[in-house]
């Protein structure tokens, strides 16, 4: 590659394949090549690590602005989910009734449910005597249906066409159905159901019937102010402590088909009981509701009623002067005085 080059006291240049210096033709002066440009791949380099200097502070900058971020995320509530609640005894062992405290399977469940600041009293699950009564109860129900179904399935082979037996064989795989997968299904969900009692509601968990997730329903004590108790007739003590009830009625016209007139109407209606179903000791259990969770409510009233009398009495002395006060009850006495004296001169005129 040739290389140009020049003669700096003359001006003089010329190509040059070694570029080697030489003399000047025109003045004699040494001719060199250009010199070279000194840090020029360093100068490069400072830029680059020029930019990476800020490129890296801008990094920390946003690694900075990320960290409280990350923080933020994990809230208050996160962390202390299932924590902050007291356990206390006294009042159920009291009343002799199973805390239910040993139970670590549905402490757990518990334990999810409840927040800050609230004291756990109670916990139990359904008497398992009485969710045997409702698994059995479902599967004669089941059969029930099933044998009816069968029934009716072979009248109509019998009498009708092939085809209109297979109407009641519906009915058939129905109750079919029902006897085997009601009671399993009955049974486990009455294993994940639970209920507990503290100091600022009655907690009820019904898990679904068919294995998805359950519902909680909550009760504050102004609604367990009508609470009442349905007892069972086995086993002794376990019953239904109800907290609401809701109705649906529903009727039912039977019209004549010749003239189009109701000939009579019939009306069916249907409880549906909500609150601490089928658990044990269920008189105790009521008397704990009373005691730990309505106790503020009734307290309150106390409080008031004796502030209202007090106040209606100071109203009326302050209104009216003693004196006056005293002959109105001295005219009152002489009033009711009289009314004996007049029966005596009755039985005079008797004898």
């Amino acid at each position: 590659m040739a290389i140009t080059i020049t003669c700096p006291d003359c001006g003089h240049t010329e190509e040059s394949k070694s570029g080697a210096e030489k003399t000047c033709p025109e003045c004699e002066g040494t001719m060199a090549p250009p010199a070279k440009k000194k840090y020029q791949a360093k100068t490069k380099s400072l830029e680059e690590e020029e930019r990476a200097k800020k490129k890296k502070g801008r990094d920390d900058d946003d690694d900075a602005d990320e960290k409280p971020k990350a923080k933020k995320k994990k809230s208050f509530d996160d962390e202390e989910k299932g924590e902050g609640f007291t356990l206390d005894a006294a009042p159920a062992e009291a009343l002799e009734l199973n805390t239910g405290f040993g139970n670590k399977k549905l402490m757990k469940q518990v334990q999810e449910e409840l927040s800050r600041g609230e004291v756990l009293y109670w916990a139990a699950r359904m008497c398992p005597e009485i969710v045997d009564q409702k698994a059995k109860l479902l599967m004669l129900v089941g059969i029930g249906v099933a044998c009816v179904g069968l029934l009716f399935s072979g009248i109509f082979f019998a009498a009708a066409p092939w085809f209109a037996g297979l109407i009641p064989l519906v009915f058939v795989l129905i109750g079919v159905g029902m006897a085997a997968f009601l009671p399993g299904a009955t049974r486990k969900a009455a294993a994940q159901s639970w209920y507990a009692l503290t100091n600022h509601r009655a907690v009820v968990y019904s898990a679904n019937l068919f294995g998805g997730a359950g519902t909680t329903v909550s009760y504050e004590p102004n609604e367990l102010r009508r609470m009442r108790v349905k007892s069972a007739k086995r086993p002794k003590g376990a019953g239904d402590l109800v907290f609401k009830t809701t109705v649906t009625e529903q009727r039912t016209d039977y019209v004549d088909r010749k003239t189009g007139r109701t000939v009579r109407s019939e009306t069916s209606r249907h409880e549906t009981d909500y609150g601490f179903l089928g658990i044990e000791d269920v008189r105790e259990v009521e008397t704990l509701v009373h005691k730990v969770l309505l106790k503020t409510i009734d307290d309150d009233e106390d409080d008031e009623r004796p502030r209202k009398g007090k106040s209606r009495d100071d109203d009326d002395d302050g209104d009216e002067p003693k004196a006056k006060k005293k002959s109105r009850d001295d005219d009152d006495d002489e009033d009711e005085q009289p009314r004996p004296k007049k029966k005596r001169p009755r039985d005079d005129d008797d004898d």
